[in-house]
């Protein structure tokens, strides 16, 4: 799996500390698989865009903002959201930013089959790319990918 072994535990705090109007820091929790960055790093070459590197970063502003106070999820429902999109199952998504995204899908509490997907940011912090949101697409609530 991409996640570091401690990778949930970090993104956890992050969203606590943003939930306590806390500025987290910048934490590294994860990395792209050699066959992913590669596949990335092709679009982006075809984009004219630099190369990134293969450590993912997460702070957790926009993600808290869009996912716990936007859709209501908790923060445990999250976490699941991202360990779901960072499957070693997971596929590449290059057509509208950078993603990654589980086409296995999961099935939620109330019976929908989720496809979560990752994204990324991948210019602010360049090389390293961020998780920027995580979207639980097929949860009903219709997220709009900008």
């Amino acid at each position: 799996m991409p996640l570091f072994a401690d990778g949930l535990k970090k993104i956890r705090n992050n969203l606590l500390q943003i939930e306590a109007g806390e500025r987290p820091k910048m934490v590294r929790i994860g990395v792209f698989t050699e066959v992913q960055l590669r596949l990335i790093n092709e679009r982006r070459n075809e984009d004219e865009l630099l190369p990134i590197d293969p450590v993912i970063v997460f702070v957790g502003r926009h993600l808290h903002k869009g996912r716990c106070q936007d859709d209501g999820y908790t923060i445990e429902e999250v976490l699941v959201q991202i360990e779901s999109a960072f499957s070693e199952d997971s596929v590449v998504d290059c057509e509208r930013g950078t993603a990654l995204r589980n086409d296995q899908g999961r099935t939620d509490k109330e019976g929908h089959c989720i496809k979560d997907e990752a994204v990324f940011e991948c210019s602010q912090k360049h090389p390293s790319p961020e998780l920027w949101s995580v979207i639980p697409r097929g949860d009903g609530k219709g997220h709009s990918r900008k």
